[in-house]
């Protein structure tokens, strides 16, 4: 897990306000250690605080490695081979080739993947250095660090992709701003996410024993520092200079245990139904896929964003 940050007296360094929207309407859903999974009643958000200092976020992927993970985390690639496919058809049908990056690129499994099919030239950025070797190994292009020491030329991408990653960014806005500054004024950005309510109810419904054979509080079982709805991401891609041209349910990874795959499979398909039903009105997790195209220009400084100290 990511350690957090606290002030030298050993108080949780709350923030008084939603640290997407900068809304005061902000309550606490759960506490576990000196954690809190704070929730914004006006953008729909849900984030940890405090936050880890960025040492301590990029120490947590640099030092990962397979030590302590069981079989089925260490196939974590096959085990999002469903989704990443759907992702994958949905890009090809938009564009069939050019220029594409994918922040936080893992093993590289979705890049490789995806030039076998047509003719793209492909970029990932990793953190991990293990894992950054193991994509170029697969001939992917891979930058270890972030995006903005990487240092891309402006309008470098037709099309760039932030896959089951994007809530590890401490600062979204800085980061979507360097995405908007790289991405090409006719590309588009693609975000795949786990629904917060999903994420949430998981974790405390009765339910959650069939769906994943315990009751771990959410902060004591997962490191994602937000958890984000279609409205929150939204509003975050438009205040951004991005305006979002589809949401889309995506079905669950596959999951440990035939039972518990089988349930989740079930959600999924049932999710994809009411969608199509209800012409996009309703929507029901657990995973969903943001497409954004750029405007001429950021809507302003509205969205309030603290700086990583």
């Amino acid at each position: 897990m990511i350690s957090v940050a606290a002030n030298p007296h050993g108080a949780v360094c709350e923030p008084p306000v939603c640290l997407l929207c900068g809304s005061t309407e902000v309550k606490t859903k759960s506490k576990h250690d000196r954690k809190r999974l704070q929730e914004c009643l006006h953008c729909g958000v849900l984030f940890v605080a405090p936050q880890p200092s960025p040492d301590a976020l990029i120490s947590h992927f640099q030092s990962g490695g397979l030590a302590g993970i069981d079989e089925f985390e260490r196939h974590f690639a096959a085990n999002r081979r469903t989704v990443l496919s759907v992702v994958a058809n949905y890009i090809q049908c938009r564009k069939d080739e050019g220029t594409i990056l994918d922040v936080g690129c893992a093993t590289g499994f979705f890049l490789a993947d995806l030039a076998k099919k047509s003719k793209w030239n492909a970029c990932g950025i990793e953190l991990s250095l293990p894992a950054a070797q193991e994509a170029r190994r697969c001939g992917i292009e891979v930058h270890v660090g972030d995006t903005r020491s990487a240092k891309f030329k402006d309008h470098s991408f037709d099309v760039i992709t932030v896959l089951d990653a994007f809530y590890y960014f401490p600062n979204p806005a800085s980061e979507l701003a360097e995405l908007r500054r790289i991405l090409k004024q006719d590309g588009f950005l693609a975000l795949e996410l786990p629904w917060a309510s999903t994420r949430v109810w998981q974790r405390t419904a009765t339910i959650s024993r069939l769906l994943n054979g315990s009751r771990i509080p959410l902060l004591q079982s997962s490191d994602h520092l937000f958890y984000y709805t279609p409205k929150s991401v939204s509003l975050l891609l438009e205040e951004c200079g991005f305006v979002v041209q589809t949401i889309r349910p995506l079905p669950a990874n596959q999951q440990e245990g035939r039972l518990r795959d089988f349930l989740w499979r079930i959600y999924g398909q049932f999710s994809q139904l009411l969608w199509r039903l209800s012409a996009g009105s309703i929507f029901l997790g657990p995973r969903f896929l943001v497409e954004a195209g750029k405007t001429q220009a950021p809507r302003g400084e509205r969205l309030r964003f603290p700086e990583p100290r």
